[in-house]
């Protein structure tokens, strides 16, 4: 394990931060702390710290000191695929060798001899109750911790070669394939969506939770919206505001503003779009983006963008949508941890509270009144949560965790 300290004097002296009159770029690269500019993978774990899968090894960032770990401190191979965070703050990474986690002191391997379907893993997501899914490029596995279950074209998913996986808030596991479409799974049979049921097209590369529970899948021709039934809503193309059709990874702030890696594989052009509520807006290499390709996002407590590309790591700022650090709310939410409610008290103005899980997902929405607000749990499992408080003095956030 290596550690280095990031120095802001450094960053300012030598550019690596650029900034605009609405947002504002951080880029990181290996002069910064970052094992490998090739960066696979991005996640954000529920102390707000981002952790990097990279080609040479994993990398930890604090915001102020970066930690590395390699082949030699027990990851199973340095070359990183994917990178995910379970709600236990468990790191998992997958490679062409297999899985490895991290559970904050050491690392432990899996691989087919273990139960897993394949040792190439293409991408890893945690499920509320703390087990992970794997994507292989043979199939799909489940595991919690101690039992494996896999499936493949003969338990019904549409194709073997994984591509992508979330979860959304009713417990359903959705499975991006290659060539074969989308899958979801509700724990006892697979429905597979295609071009048929109004998908762009079948080569899945992304798949987001939206607001009031949609799913947006990114594909080779576009990004389709479906509804919490499942059905086709829109498809948003470059013609539409996407800076292209193949949007890489999508995400949620906690807003509702959502964020695309665009990145053509044929013409090798890339940038950051957003749709909010005032229209959609394009961020490039000209704005400060680091450079192309882009990978993955994660939106950090604070609904900055974190952007993993071939060529480091950039943080956007983006004033414009009133992104900012958080600072302290000018009340006091207690207690925490919290299991059936939660208490925030000496507000001194009204305001809105809304409760997101870990990837994004709103749980919990209500008003807030000047003084003493009762907020109840009731019905949420048991993890790490991100509460959003919007006052009149300003926008705080703060974690929670439910027990």
């Amino acid at each position: 394990m290596k550690i280095k300290h990031l120095l802001l004097i450094f960053l300012l002296l030598t550019g690596s931060i650029m900034t605009g009159q609405s947002q504002s770029f951080r880029n990181f690269t290996v002069s910064d702390g970052l094992p490998s500019n090739n960066v696979s993978g991005v996640a954000i774990d529920g102390f707000n710290r981002k952790w990097f899968g990279t080609q040479s090894g994993v990398a930890l960032f604090n915001d102020t000191i970066w930690t590395t770990w390699t082949k030699a401190d027990g990851l199973i191979n340095d070359y990183i695929n994917c990178i995910t965070v379970d709600v236990n703050n468990h790191i998992w990474v997958g490679t062409d060798d297999g899985l490895s986690k991290f559970d904050g002191s050491q690392w432990s391997s899996y691989t087919k001899t273990d139960g897993l379907v394949d040792n190439m893993v293409n991408f890893i997501a945690g499920a509320a109750d703390g087990s992970v899914w794997i994507g292989t490029s043979a199939g799909a596995s489940h595991f919690d911790g101690t039992n494996w279950k896999n499936y493949t074209t003969t338990d019904g998913l549409p194709g073997n070669m994984i591509s992508y996986i979330t979860n959304d808030q009713n417990g359903n596991v959705w499975l991006g394939t290659f060539l074969g479409g989308l899958s979801k799974f509700d724990g006892k049979a697979f429905t597979t969506f295609t071009k048929a049921d109004s998908l762009p097209g079948n080569n899945i590369i992304s798949v987001a939770n939206g607001a009031s529970n949609t799913r947006w899948i990114g594909t080779f021709y576009g990004v389709a919206v479906f509804d919490s039934q499942d059905k086709w809503v829109t498809t948003y193309r470059k013609t539409n505001g996407l800076y292209n059709n193949f949007s890489q990874d999508i995400a949620m702030d906690s807003k509702g503003t959502m964020w695309f890696a665009d990145y053509d594989i044929y013409t090798l052009d890339a940038g950051l779009s957003k749709k909010s509520s005032s229209g959609w807006k394009t961020f490039t290499v000209s704005d400060g983006l680091i450079n192309a390709p882009l990978r993955r996002l994660a939106v950090d407590t604070a609904d900055n963008i974190w952007i993993a590309t071939g060529y480091g790591v950039s943080k956007l700022t983006d004033a414009a949508e009133g992104i900012h650090d958080a600072t302290t709310l000018p009340g006091h939410i207690y207690p925490n941890p919290a299991t059936t409610e939660i208490h925030l008290d000496g507000l001194t103005s009204a305001g809105t509270l809304r409760l997101f899980t870990m990837t994004g997902i709103e749980v919990v929405s209500r008003s807030l009144s000047n003084g003493a607000n009762t907020i109840s749990l009731q019905n949420l499992d048991a993890g790490i949560y991100l509460i959003r408080c919007t006052t009149g003095t300003g926008v705080y956030t703060e974690q929670l965790i439910i027990r």
